[in-house]
């Protein structure tokens, strides 16, 4: 049986860098987004959802109770984001590869300050 892996040591005072923490996020959105690919019970949930959805909107205009409507915009609108669940950790996955991407590559030109031009030397 192998033995388990040690913990990566911790450094005193070293705190994480945004690339860092751009890693993990992608490490992050990854895991989800093929979890949530490969799991069964999410294409459940999501049919459940889309039918709570249906009900919700088949009968919102068959009520007058003002407490009642708020509760199926509430309810509307966490099903719809729980629908959109795995398109916003994709869409999160691209940016933080985008940014990764910014901060490890290192631009060859040099932009000129034009503000520093219009300065009059005196």
């Amino acid at each position: 049986m192998a033995r388990p892996r040690k913990r990566a040591p911790h450094i005193k005072g070293y705190l994480p860098d945004s690339q860092d923490e751009l890693c993990k996020r992608i490490s992050d959105c990854e895991n989800v987004i093929r979890h949530l690919a490969e799991c069964p019970a999410w294409e459940v949930i999501n049919n459940d959802l889309k039918l709570q959805m249906k009900v919700i909107d088949d009968n919102w205009h068959l009520t007058n109770d003002e407490k009642q409507l708020n509760e199926f915009r509430v309810t509307k609108f966490a099903v719809m984001h729980l629908l959109n669940l795995k398109q916003k950790y994709e869409e999160d996955l691209k940016n933080s590869q985008g940014e990764l991407n910014k901060l490890q590559t290192v631009e060859k030109s040099i932009v000129k300050d034009y503000d520093l031009e219009t300065q009059t030397e005196g």
